[in-house]
């Protein structure tokens, strides 16, 4: 067995042996190093007896990492324990509980999940139904009075985000409360007036479009299973006997039923490890997370031990983090958001010692930066980024911006400048290509005869090739023929004049051969027809689950309207705002994850770079909109395109639930709303902040376009908190300036 030198902060951790413990930690101490390690301990030790160790998280790819540490643990010590230890996500969790008694719930053992992505698709859909069929007028209803026709369409087109947003998190509101559509409909007497109203009708579309194709979503499978688990005693028991511990990772993200069912598989043996941070905490306004469960857990646990130290960042880098927590925590005016952070200091690790340590810059590497416009704000960041790479080429550097079409504006950006980068967002280029590639097979097979359709098809799925003008002179060649030439008459294909070795011809001559085939192929089923296009271009893996569910999207719209036709396909495919393709591409491409490499440029939002970590940080958009620090300032959950009263409808939607499950008062959800919002921009600030290894630069622009200077309703302020960080920073430097 290897002996490991674990940091003091470590050590009453890897004691443990069993209770409860709660492990808050600070970003990179190591969560998943120590886990897999105590694990490790507790099989050796065969602690677990004839049960088995669970370790429960919140993605797909954190599953993937806990298992593999942990194989190779065991191997490497020669421990027999595979079969005593399983890694799974909560929701994984819920459908082994429901499988085992489907009957204590009422389903039948037919059921199957809809993901998050089928949800997206099907939600969508009854919200379309819902517009078409008399709905539009109350969809509208919300707008504010706008005459001028292209603002009124950018109303319409924000709306529709907005409001399936609002949909969404009533429907998951409402199950979570056990309000079914049809208690819903009873509660909702004639003449309510409330926006539940207009949930009323796609909820119950919804419900029923789940039923029919025996679905049950998220929500439903962690109600379910609790229920199962609360009635039943016999399988209750079952599980409590089954898994002697429970490891929780991420349990900020934790919410309350999901808590309620660990709690209830832990009762007898009452082995319970929880880890997370909660200033780590920033899904709570989009999911029902919240991390005051971890808290009240921190506080009612036999131990808690704290990880508190962290080699990712250098010490200006930790204690600039340390300094935002210390501001949040004792002098934030707006006083209710001042637990937004826990006051947890980050120590980094002793020197000397042989720990990973710390990285040390030669000089103070944090700065801020302030521009006129945002346009601006772009240019000077991929500026100074070209001078890294210049000075530091196996650097990774990280572009962090509030919202995803900026990432798609950074990118403009950096490949005007001819620089190789990856984007984590839905609307990256790369990522859309398999949509692309398929919206140009379809539109060949919809226009078959036609020459340049088949030669658009050709040059943009099939023939790649750096040599770009020996593909253009082969193009122009191909348009002296017919498409029945080129698809059908092997001696035509045999006489064009080019180098048969060449890339260009062999791809023209794979792209014929598969296009044929296609168009022999049955369009009858066109989910099934989707499916066969993509056996024939060889996909990755992420693209063939892109694939996968487009043709479970297409199955659902052609069950609904057996008129779907391949031109309604096409229509889809083509469509950039469809807000269904823009998730099926994030998640799918977050499969497994993702780690910067050495050297590369890397642009995500602020939310999706929880969990990664670069040599170089920039922070862009520091202005009070995207970070706002008190009540009244604009927020982002201020809809500025509906009506003052339903500004922000999901606080509305809220307020009512709440009102008709309790038959009182509801709180002020407009106000709490706020609050919250702001103690996640706080947390997400902080996640930023600590991404960053050596450097960090943050920065914010005056306004957002060129036109908008000078003008007072336009101008962006900066955000409260790179007001106070800059003086932080100034005042560091004075110091380190003095010391020198």
């Amino acid at each position: 067995m290897v002996k490991i030198n674990y940091r003091e902060d470590q050590l009453p951790i890897i004691s443990y042996e069993s209770g409860t413990m709660a492990v808050p930690a600070v970003p990179g101490a190591g969560k998943t190093f120590i886990v897999t390690n105590l694990v490790a301990k507790l099989l050796r030790e065969k602690k677990h007896g004839n049960s088995k160790i669970l370790i429960l998280t919140y993605m797909n790819s954190a599953v993937n990492n806990f298992k593999g540490r942990i194989k190779s643990i065991l191997q490497e010590e020669g421990i027999k324990e595979e079969n005593s230890y399983e890694v799974m996500t909560i929701h994984s969790l819920a459908v082994k509980i429901i499988k085992e008694k489907p009957e204590v719930v009422m389903l039948n053992e037919e059921f199957s999940i809809a993901d998050d992505l089928q949800k997206n698709i099907i939600l969508n859909e009854c919200i379309y139904k819902f517009r078409m069929n008399g709905g539009e007028r109350a969809f509208q209803w919300f707008l504010k009075e706008q005459k001028d026709g292209q603002w009124r369409d950018r109303m319409v087109d924000a709306w529709e985000n907005g409001f399936y947003d609002l949909i969404g998190n009533a429907i998951g509101d409402l199950k979570y409360k056990e309000i079914s559509p049809e208690q819903l409909e009873d509660i909702i007497s004639v003449g309510y007036k409330g926006i539940l109203k207009i949930v009323l009708p796609i909820y119950k579309e919804y419900d029923k479009k789940l039923k029919q194709n025996g679905l049950l979503d998220y929500d439903d499978i962690l109600i379910l299973a609790y229920r199962a688990l609360r009635i039943d005693e016999n399988l209750r028991a079952k599980f409590q006997n089954k898994y002697r511990y429970i490891f929780e990772d991420e349990c900020q993200d934790s919410n309350e039923i999901q808590g309620k069912i660990i709690k209830l598989i832990c009762q007898e043996s009452n082995n319970l490890v929880r880890v997370g941070d909660i200033n780590q905490s920033i899904t709570g306004t989009f999911s029902s997370s919240d991390p005051k469960f971890f808290k009240e857990f921190i506080m009612e646990a036999d131990n808690c031990y704290r990880m508190d130290m962290s080699n990712r960042s250098s010490k200006d880098i930790l204690d600039l983090a340390n300094r935002l927590v210390r501001y949040v925590t004792s002098e934030f005016k707006q006083s209710e958001c001042r637990d937004a952070l826990e006051d947890m200091e980050i120590r980094t690790v002793p020197s000397g010692m042989g720990y990973k340590e710390n990285p040390n810059p030669d000089v103070y590497s944090i700065n801020t930066k302030r521009y006129q416009t945002w346009s601006d704000e772009l240019k000077m960041t991929i500026k100074y980024i070209k001078g890294i790479k210049k000075k530091y080429p196996d650097k990774s550097i990280g572009i962090l911006v509030p919202f995803n079409d900026q990432i798609t504006q950074v990118a403009k950006e950096l490949m005007e400048e001819g620089m190789d980068f990856e984007e984590l967002g839905p609307n990256a280029l790369s990522k859309r290509k398999i949509l692309n590639y398929l919206s140009y097979i379809i539109d060949f097979l919809i226009n078959c005869d036609d020459i340049e359709k088949l030669i658009e098809v050709l040059d943009k799925v099939f023939i790649h090739s750096d040599n770009e003008q020996g593909k253009s002179d082969f193009i122009a060649i191909l348009r002296q023929y017919t498409v029945e030439d080129l698809i059908y008459d092997n001696e035509k294909i045999k006489n064009i004049i080019i180098d048969i070795s060449s890339d260009v011809y062999k791809g023209f001559l794979n792209g014929i051969t598969i296009l044929k085939e296609i168009l022999e192929y049955s369009t009858v089923r066109l989910d099934i027809l989707l499916l066969f296009i993509g056996d024939k271009l060889n996909l990755e893996k992420e693209d063939r689950s892109i694939i996968d569910y487009l043709a479970f999207y297409v199955k659902f719209i052609s069950n609904d309207n057996i008129n779907t036709n391949i031109v309604d396909v096409y229509n889809l495919l083509s469509n950039n705002k469809n807000k269904v393709f823009n998730h099926i591409i994030e998640v799918a491409y977050e499969m497994d994850g993702y780690e910067p490499e050495p050297g590369s440029i890397t642009i995500c939002n602020y939310h999706k770079s929880k969990g990664l970590e670069w040599d170089c940080v920039f922070l862009l958009g520091l202005v009070e909109f995207n970070f706002p620090d008190n009540v009244n300032q604009k927020f982002q959950s201020d809809k500025w395109y509906l009506k003052d009263k339903y500004k922000n409808p999901v606080a509305v939607v809220k307020s009512e639930i709440e009102a008709i499950f309790t038959g009182e008062l509801a709180m002020n959800y407009m106000y709490k709303s706020k609050i919250d919002l702001i103690n996640e921009k706080i947390r997400l600030l902080y996640v930023g902040i600590t991404r960053a290894k050596e450097m960090l630069i943050l920065s914010c622009s005056a306004y957002k376009d060129k036109s908008d200077i000078g003008k007072k309703n336009k101008e962006q302020r900066p955000c409260i908190y790179i007001n106070e960080i800059e003086r932080y920073i100034n005042q560091r430097k004075k110091d380190v300036n003095n010391n020198a």
